[in-house]
C-alpha cells in the first residue's frame, strides 16, 4: 500500500507518512582488482605482516546478537515470566558469559572493507544485470580462479581460507537486560523499488543503516548487551601486506571517523560499536630463529601511529577508495541526532 502525506510525518485519509528511510548506500566502485594473494602453505614475512591486534569492543548502543534459541528470562538472571530471544553465550570457567561471536564481527568488518575497496559483490539476492558491470563476476571466477579481490584475499572465498579470523568478544564489564524490539522483515528491494534504485534501474550500492537515537517500540522483548558495556576480543591476521592491514584496521573503525553496527535492530539503532586498540603483536623472524625473542609488542601511542600509517598506505595504493570511504564515513557517523524510526518505513 502506497501511503501519501503532504508533509513527513502528516497525515491524508486516515493514514500516517512511513517515516524516513532508516538506510543509505555507499555507491558501487566504478572497478574491481584481483590479484594472486599468498597461499597457506608457508609462513610469508618479506614484505607481509603477521599477528595478533587485542582490542575493546564497547557497545555505544544495546547490542542483540542472537544465540537462535529461547529461554526463560529468569534463567538469564533477568525479570522473570517471559520467554525471551536469549543473546549469543560462551561457557567460560563454568560460567554462561553474554558475548558476540566472530563471525558477526568478521561479517560487518567484512562488509564494510567491501564497500569502501574495489572488491566484488559476493552475497547477493538481486539480480546481476541491476549490478555494475564490473562488479558481475564474484571470487573466484572460472577465467581467473587464482585471483582475488582485495576482500576476498583478506577474508576469504569459496574454497580460499581467509587470511584475518576473529575470537568471540566476551562482556567483562556491564550486563545484559530486556529491551523491545518492533517485528523487523528482511529488505524487500521489489516493493521499494524507488529507495533501492537508480533512475536507470540499477542498484545504488551497498546498504547501511544511519546512526541515531533509539525509540521506544512495543513488540516482542529479547535479551541485550546494554550501552556502555565493554567486551574483549581479538582478531589473527596472517600475510597481509600492509596495505591490506590498512584497509582491515579502517574497516574496524580504528580511525575514528565511525562506528560499524552489528547484530539485530540495525533498523532501530541497535548494534553501535567503538574498537578501541589495546595492543598488537607482530611476528618476527627472530620469533622463530632466537629462543629468547618474542613478537614485536606495540601499545598506546606507537601502536597509534601504526594504525595511522597503515590506514595512509590502504587509501595511497587506492585500496581504500576516497568517495566511497567518504560516503561510510557520513552514513555511519556516530554523531547523527536522528530519531529510530517507531513505525513503518
Amino acid at each position: 500500500m502506497t501511503r501519501r502525506s503532504t508533509r513527513p510525518g502528516g497525515r491524508r485519509g486516515g493514514f500516517e507518512a512511513p517515516a524516513p528511510k532508516p538506510y543509505d548506500f555507499v555507491p558501487f566502485a566504478s572497478r574491481m582488482d584481483r590479484a594472486r594473494p599468498p597461499g597457506h602453505e608457508g609462513f610469508h614475512l618479506d614484505g607481509h605482516l603477521s599477528g595478533r591486534l587485542e582490542y575493546e569492543l564497547m557497545a555505544r548502543s544495546h547490542v542483540h546478537v542472537s544465540s537462535g534459541n529461547y529461554a526463560l528470562s529468569e534463567d538469564l538472571g533477568l525479570e522473570p515470566g517471559e520467554v525471551i530471544r536469549s543473546c549469543y553465550r560462551v561457557t567460560v570457567d563454568g560460567r554462561s558469559t553474554p558475548a558476540v561471536p566472530g563471525s558477526s564481527l568478521k561479517g560487518a568488518i567484512r562488509a564494510i572493507a567491501e564497500a569502501v575497496s574495489p572488491s566484488c559483490v559476493r552475497v547477493t539476492r538481486v539480480n546481476w544485470r541491476q549490478l555494475p558491470r564490473a562488479l558481475s563476476r564474484s571470487c573466484p571466477d572460472r577465467r581467473q580462479p587464482d585471483e582475488y579481490c582485495p576482500a576476498c584475499a583478506i577474508f576469504g572465498a569459496m574454497s580460499r581460507l581467509g587470511r584475518v579470523s576473529f575470537g568471540d568478544a566476551l562482556l567483562v564489564e556491564g550486563k545484559t537486560a530486556l529491551y523491545r524490539l518492533p517485528a523487523l522483515y528482511r529488505p524487500r528491494e521489489r516493493q521499494a523499488r524507488r529507495a533501492y534504485l537508480d533512475q536507470q534501474g540499477n542498484f545504488k550500492g551497498r546498504k547501511f543503516y544511519f546512526h541515531g537515537r533509539r525509540a521506544d517500540h512495543e513488540g516482542a522483548r529479547f535479551e541485550v548487551i546494554v550501552e556502555g558495556s565493554r567486551l574483549a576480543g581479538a582478531l589473527d591476521f596472517t600475510g597481509l601486506k600492509p596495505a591490506e592491514l590498512g584497509l582491515v584496521l579502517f574497516a574496524l573503525g580504528l580511525d575514528g571517523s565511525f562506528r560499524p553496527m552489528l547484530g539485530g535492530g540495525k533498523p532501530v539503532c541497535l548494534g553501535a560499536v567503538e574498537l578501541v586498540p589495546r595492543s598488537l603483536a607482530l611476528v618476527t623472524g627472530e620469533s622463530f630463529t632466537d629462543y629468547d625473542s618474542g613478537d614485536r609488542i606495540l601499545a598506546g601511542t606507537t601502536l597509534d601511529d601504526f594504525v595511522r600509517g597503515h590506514i595512509e598506505e590502504a587509501t595511497v595504493r587506492k585500496v581504500i577508495l576516497g568517495p566511497q570511504r567518504d560516503r561510510l564515513r557520513q552514513i555511519l557517523d556516530p554523531d547523527n541526532p536522528r530519531l529510530a524510526p517507531t513505525g513503518m518505513y
